[in-house]
C-alpha cells in the first residue's frame, strides 16, 4: 500500500515514518524543502494547483496530513492555504479515489476549555486555530474517508517548546533549573508522541474513520514537573512559584481507541 505523508520532518512525522517502517508500507514523502531523500516529491503546500496534480499522479491508498502552518499570533501569508485548502484538496482527491485522509487537527479549533469532546462547542482564539477548524469541516463537507484526530497536546523528545512540557523536559534532560509560575494543581493530559504515533497506525491499519478526541494520563503541573525531575535529572530541581493564579484544568476526554503510555514510562523512554 502506497502511503503519502505530509509534514514528515516535523516532531510528530518522524516518529509516524518509524512506525509505518517498522510495519512495511511503502511511503512517499511530500515537502517544501528540496532535498535527495528516497521517496521525496517536493512540493510548497501552499501551491494547490501542484498538491493536486501530484496526488493524482501518485494516487496513494492513503494520505497523512501532518503539515500545518503554526503562528499563535497572527495570520501569517499562506496559513489558510496550508491548514484549510490543502486538506480540503486532499480530502477531494480521497473522495473520488476512495482513498483513506488520515488528518492531524487539535483541540485549538475549541478555544480554550476546561474539558474537550465531540459535544465541545467551537471557539478557536486564534487565526492558527480558525485556520484549522475551517479545513476540518471541509474534510467532513466532502464526505470523503477521513480520520480527524484532535490532539489537546503531544510531549516528548525536542518537542515544539510553545507547549510548556516540552520545554520543562528539554530543561531537565540539560540539568537546568524549571520553574513554574501558573497554578500548580491544574490538569492536563498530554499524550506522548509515540502513542500518537501509534494512533496514526491504529487508524489506518484498521480503518478508523471520523473524528477522535486523543489524550493521555491526567496528571496536575506539580506531579509532571516533579516526575520529570525525578527520573530525567534526578534531583529536586524545580522551583514552584507562590502565587495565587487560578485553577486552569483543560483535559480531553479521550476516546479510547488504545492503551496510552503512562507518563512516567514515558519519562523512561525520553531518557
Amino acid at each position: 500500500m502506497n502511503i503519502l505523508i505530509t509534514g514528515s520532518s516535523g516532531f510528530l512525522g518522524k516518529e509516524v515514518v518509524a512506525i509505518l517502517n517498522e510495519n512495511k508500507f511503502n511511503l512517499t514523502f511530500l515537502g517544501r524543502r528540496k532535498t535527495k531523500k528516497k521517496n521525496y516529491v517536493f512540493c510548497n503546500l501552499n501551491n494547490l494547483k501542484k498538491l493536486n496534480f501530484i496526488l493524482n499522479k501518485l494516487n496513494p491508498y492513503a494520505v497523512i496530513n501532518l503539515a500545518a502552518e503554526v503562528n499563535f499570533t497572527k495570520n501569517t501569508k499562506n496559513m489558510y492555504k496550508v491548514n484549510t485548502n490543502c486538506p480540503y484538496i486532499i480530502a477531494k482527491f480521497c473522495k473520488k479515489n476512495k482513498s483513506h485522509l488520515i488528518h492531524i487537527s487539535g483541540t485549538i479549533v475549541n478555544g480554550v476549555k476546561k474539558f474537550y469532546s465531540k459535544r465541545t462547542s467551537f471557539n478557536p482564539i486564534n487565526h492558527y486555530g480558525k485556520s484549522k477548524l475551517q479545513g476540518d469541516i471541509l474534510i467532513k463537507k466532502t464526505n470523503c474517508k477521513f480520520t480527524i484526530l484532535r490532539f489537546g497536546g503531544i510531549y516528548g523528545k525536542n518537542g515544539p517548546i510553545h507547549l510548556g512540557i516540552n520545554k520543562f523536559i528539554d530543561l531537565a534532560l540539560k540539568g537546568k533549573k524549571i520553574i513554574f509560575d501558573g497554578n500548580k494543581k491544574s490538569l492536563r493530559n498530554y499524550i506522548f508522541v509515540k502513542d500518537a504515533a501509534k494512533i496514526i497506525l491504529y487508524c489506518l491499519q484498521h480503518k478508523k474513520y471520523g473524528i477522535f478526541y486523543i489524550g493521555g494520563e491526567t496528571l496536575s503541573f506539580e506531579s509532571m514537573l516533579k516526575k520529570i525531575s525525578k527520573i530525567l535529572s534526578k534531583k529536586d530541581n524545580i522551583l514552584f512559584l507562590n502565587n495565587k493564579k487560578k485553577l486552569d484544568n483543560q483535559i480531553v476526554k479521550v476516546d479510547k481507541i488504545f492503551r496510552y503510555t503512562s507518563f512516567a514510562k514515558s519519562l523512561k523512554i525520553i531518557k
